[in-house]
């Protein structure tokens, strides 16, 4: 009588789908990010004379875009390495490749590691260059300018705090739930 039969856990398949699926959005997101860039200039300007903007608020707005555009091809460089790395390890899943659990760790920490840069990032670049422009939007001598103003730096800090914290879940669940005991040792033994 030989060994009981290893059953797959439903979470190698679950994994891989949404692996495969967020893989997918990103690297759309990724492509329709990169043609945005080179198009920003030209939309910011279109978009300002429909909603009869200022020319110099459009100006404003133009140059904190060449400010942050560094920072814009660095995140769309390393949203395009995650994304391939979370499809690869999606589709590695779905396949059921002994190699699948590495894909995906290799994922998670490319993953976390992308947002732990992000964070350094905005506080360091991002955040001093939003700051700028919302002093440049609000003349301070009108009245309460500078709690709008306060408002707005605030809200942004906090967003730069959220935003990757909530962005981290996936990973981090990941990375939970898929090395567990059951998960090795169907891959190791019913894996292609």
């Amino acid at each position: 009588m030989g060994a009981p039969p290893i059953f797959e856990p439903k979470r190698i398949k679950i994994f891989g789908i949404i692996h495969i699926v967020f893989g997918g959005m990103g690297l759309l997101r990724s492509v329709f990010g990169v043609i945005m860039m080179f198009f920003q200039e030209w939309f910011t300007r279109l978009t300002s004379e429909a909603q009869g903007q200022s020319e110099e608020l459009v100006e404003l707005q133009i140059q904190m875009q060449r400010d942050l555009a560094p920072f814009s091809w660095i995140s769309l460089g390393v949203g395009i390495v995650v994304s391939i790395l979370v499809l690869r390890a999606g589709l590695a899943l779905v396949r059921r490749r002994k190699t699948a659990l590495k894909s995906s760790n290799t994922y998670v920490w490319a993953s976390i590691f992308a947002k732990a840069l992000g964070f350094v990032l905005f506080f360091v670049v991002v955040g001093p260059i939003l700051n700028q422009t919302f002093e440049g939007l609000i003349d301070p001598s009108i009245s309460g300018a500078t709690t709008v103003i306060n408002t707005m730096k605030i809200t942004t800090m906090v967003a730069g705090v959220v935003i990757p914290l909530v962005a981290a879940i996936y990973p981090v669940m990941t990375l939970i739930m898929l090395n567990k005991p059951d998960v090795k040792e169907f891959l190791n033994q019913q894996g292609t």
